[in-house]
C-alpha cells in the first residue's frame, strides 16, 4: 500500500517493485494501459512466485511527468470471482453514478462526528471531521434522502451505529442519542422502521473505573452497537423479486441453520475486527455483519451499496456471496485500501480489472 501526501496522492518513492495496479496509479493510466506497454515491450515486466506481475520503479520513472500520481480515480471498477465491484472516491451526498431505484440492499455503518480524526490532513466533506451533532444529521440526511433514491422499493437498508458516549468540558459523562434521531430522520425522509438488531460486541470500549471501589459512579463498557432495519415503501402490491432468476434465487437458497439463527434472536455476538490491519478502516464492523444481511436480504447477482465503504468489507462481502457492490469513500488513501483489498480478494490477477469509468 502507497503512503499519501496531503495533496492526496500516492508516494511510492520507498517502494522498489509496484503491482499491475500500483503501476497504473504511478503512471495516472489504467491496468489495460499498463498491460499494452508490457506487450509492446515497453515496459519490463517481472513474475513474483505467486504468479502475479510486478514492476520495478525505475522501469517506471521515464513513462511518468514526475515521481507521483493523480489520486484513486474517482470511480473504480473491479471484476472480483465473476462479481463487479465499483469503488467510487467521492461524498456518498452526491451518488451521480447510482440510477434511482437500482440498488437492491444497503449496508453501511457512518463516520460518527468528532469522534476520530477520520481523515488526515482533513478532507473535505468527511463526516468523520464534523464537530457538531447538529450539523452532522443535518449533512449525513442528504446521504440517507441519496440512498433513498437509489433503493429499489420494497427493499432494505441497514444502518450500524451506537448512541455515543462523550465526556462533557467538566469531565462528567453523556450518551449521545444517535440512534433515535437517525431513526427519526429516516422516517421524515420516507423510510419504514422495522426493527434494530443488536450487535452484541465480545470485545467492547472499556469504560473508566469511575469511582471504584465505592458506589454512585460505576461506568459501564460500551459491549453494543445497533443495527437499524430501513425499507423504502411500495406503492401497491409490487413483486420485488420478479428480476431474479429460478437459477439465482435457487443458488441464493438459505440452509436451515442459517434461517432459524436470524429468526431467533436478534441479539448478534460478533468481535468487531481489529482496527490494527493495514486494511482495516478506523472504526471497522466484522464481515460476518454485512456477510449476514447480504445473505438475508438479497440475491445472487443483486447490487448491494455500502455510502459509507471504507476500506471495503461490505464489498468483499458481496463478492464472496456472488453479488455486485457500489462503495463510496470520500478518503483518498482508504479508497485505496479497498481497492487493494479487492485485488487480493479476486480468485486471480487475470479477473481483477481496476479501470477509471464515467
Amino acid at each position: 500500500m502507497a503512503d499519501w501526501t496531503q495533496q492526496g496522492r500516492p508516494d511510492y518513492r520507498a517502494r522498489r517493485y509496484l503491482s499491475a495496479v500500483e503501476a497504473a496509479r504511478f503512471l495516472g493510466t489504467t491496468v489495460d494501459e499498463v498491460h499494452r506497454l508490457v506487450r509492446e515491450k515497453k515496459i519490463p515486466v517481472q513474475i513474483a512466485s505467486s504468479g502475479q506481475q510486478r514492476f520495478e520503479l525505475a522501469d517506471l520513472r521515464p513513462l511518468a511527468s514526475d515521481g507521483t500520481t493523480a489520486m484513486p480515480p474517482r470511480c473504480s471498477r473491479l471484476s472480483v470471482g465473476g462479481t463487479v465491484q465499483d469503488v467510487i472516491c467521492a461524498d456518498a451526498s452526491s451518488m451521480r453514478e447510482v440510477d434511482d431505484e437500482s440498488v437492491h440492499l444497503v449496508v453501511t455503518s457512518p463516520p460518527y462526528f468528532n469522534a476520530k480524526m477520520y481523515s488526515s490532513p482533513p478532507v473535505d466533506g468527511d463526516l468523520g471531521n464534523v464537530h457538531s451533532m447538529d450539523e452532522w444529521f443535518q449533512r449525513i440526511a442528504v446521504v440517507w434522502r441519496e440512498v433513498f433514491r437509489v433503493l429499489q422499493p420494497g427493499r432494505r437498508a441497514f444502518i450500524n451505529l451506537m448512541n455515543l458516549p462523550v465526556r462533557l468540558d467538566g469531565g462528567a459523562y453523556r450518551t449521545l442519542n444517535l440512534v433515535g434521531r437517525t431513526i427519526d430522520l429516516c422516517e421524515d425522509i420516507g423510510f419504514i422502521f422495522k426493527r434494530d438488531i443488536v450487535w452484541h460486541k465480545t470485545n467492547g470500549v472499556r469504560a473508566p473505573l469511575g469511582t471504584y471501589p465505592y458506589p454512585g459512579g460505576i461506568l459501564l463498557n460500551n459491549m453494543h452497537e445497533f443495527i437499524l432495519e430501513l425499507e423504502k415503501p411500495t406503492m401497491g402490491r409490487v413483486n420485488k423479486y420478479a428480476h431474479v432468476s429460478l437459477e439465482d434465487r435457487e443458488a441464493s437458497r438459505l440452509d436451515r441453520d442459517f434461517w432459524l439463527s436470524l429468526k431467533n434472536s436478534d441479539i448478534w455476538q460478533m468481535s468487531p475486527e481489529g482496527s490494527g490491519d493495514r486494511r482495516s478502516h478506523v472504526a471497522p464492523f466484522p464481515i460476518e455483519l454485512p456477510s449476514r444481511l447480504i445473505r438475508a436480504f438479497s440475491y445472487r447477482r443483486e447490487k448491494v451499496l455500502d455510502p459509507f465503504c471504507g476500506s471495503g468489507t461490505t464489498l468483499v462481502a458481496a463478492a464472496r456471496l456472488g453479488r455486485n457492490g457500489i462503495g463510496y469513500e470520500i478518503v483518498p488513501s482508504i479508497a485505496a485500501q479497498a481497492i487493494e483489498r479487492l485485488i487480493h480478494e479476486a480468485e486471480d490477477g487475470d479477473r481483477t480489472d481496476d479501470v477509471g469509468w464515467r
